[in-house]
């Protein structure tokens, strides 16, 4: 390996040595709420719908579409990763400097911390979606879900990849549109290890969660004050005026082609306490290009990844449980 490689592999090991992992609440995160005496007020009414069989049908055929698609060979499977080690070193080099004119008018007072906010998360958008361009590792399906008036949102996905969170950079705009609503991702605050992911999560005011590093696909293990402390970022970016992205299952799934790791049902109740919608996004491929399972890791099979938003909901969940299901089925 020349010494390029080797500067290249390094500052990529960095950056992927991080578990992606995100937020989930406790089994009955109602109480949790109550406790916590932050300010939620349940409302009688919110719109929400279980995806038809049409929808069902159409992700099944996406999957299985996917899953059809013939494997790499063994020199494009090598290719497509040093593709995706070059992606995230240039990322990790060129986000900060990126990053730099937002921060110098932060200071100076000229945008204030909720435009900084936005800003910031639109370089971050703006640099992995050039990223891609030049070094395009991997092949982005988009199927969007666009209106000209974007009503407040609690959003939620799966979680397949380390790769989720350079997709949704790269895709978001596509994804939701040029007019949509800014938004913040509930993250798993070992992250913050990472100077990287810790100045672009800092800087468009993510909210961290603390909780113990035990591994994928074994039960999160919450900090109670830091939870409290996320329930109240929560709400003020609610108030703010920023969507909530939220991934119900908390973590990365190690075993995706068995289905989801377990749902807990913390999305309904933010989304009925804070009188919002649920739209739900499905991921889709991820995992064979940079796997959760840390003994297959990067050895991408194929460069094809989908990222679908689904409609807002349209009648009523009546539990937390009913939101498992639909969940689970999309």
């Amino acid at each position: 390996m020349n010494k390029r490689h080797q500067v290249i592999r390094s500052l990529c090991v960095a950056f992927a040595a991080q578990h992606v992992h995100s937020f989930q609440l406790q089994s009955h995160p109602h109480r949790l709420l109550t406790q916590c005496n932050v300010g939620y007020q349940y409302p009688q009414n919110w719109s929400d719908i279980k995806p038809n069989n049409n929808e069902q049908t159409k992700e099944q055929s996406i999957v299985s579409s996917l899953s059809k698609k013939r494997p790499l060979s063994p020199l494009g499977s090598l290719w497509t990763k040093y593709g995706m080690i070059a992606y995230i070193a240039h990322m990790c080099a060129f986000l900060p400097l990126s990053l730099l004119p937002t921060y110098v008018q932060t200071k100076m007072g000229i945008l204030n911390k909720t435009e900084s906010e936005h800003q910031a998360l639109q370089v971050g958008q703006k640099c992995a979606q050039t990223l891609h361009r030049w070094i395009p590792f991997m092949n982005i399906n988009v199927t969007p879900y666009i209106t000209d008036n974007p009503s407040p949102t609690i959003w939620v996905s799966n979680h397949v990849s380390m790769l989720d969170t350079f997709v949704f950079l790269a895709a978001d705009e596509e994804l939701r549109g040029k007019n949509r609503r800014p938004i913040k991702t509930i993250y798993w605050k070992g992250l913050d290890a990472n100077p990287i992911v810790r100045i672009l999560f800092k800087m468009a005011g993510f909210i961290p969660i603390d909780i113990q590093d035990n591994g994928n696909g074994n039960p999160n293990v919450y900090n109670c004050a830091s939870f409290k402390q996320m329930l109240k970022d929560t709400q003020r970016a609610i108030n703010e005026g920023f969507d909530i992205l939220i991934l119900p299952e908390g973590q990365l799934n190690p075993t995706p082609e068995q289905g989801l790791q377990p749902i807990l049902p913390g999305a309904y109740f933010l989304a009925r306490a804070s009188k919002r919608p649920i739209q739900m996004v499905g991921l889709y491929g991820m995992h064979n290009l940079w796997h959760a399972d840390e003994s297959i890791g990067m050895s991408p099979v194929s460069k094809d990844v989908k990222i679908r938003a689904f409609p807002p909901m349209k009648r009523e969940l009546k539990s937390g449980d009913e939101f498992k299901e639909v969940f689970t089925a999309v």
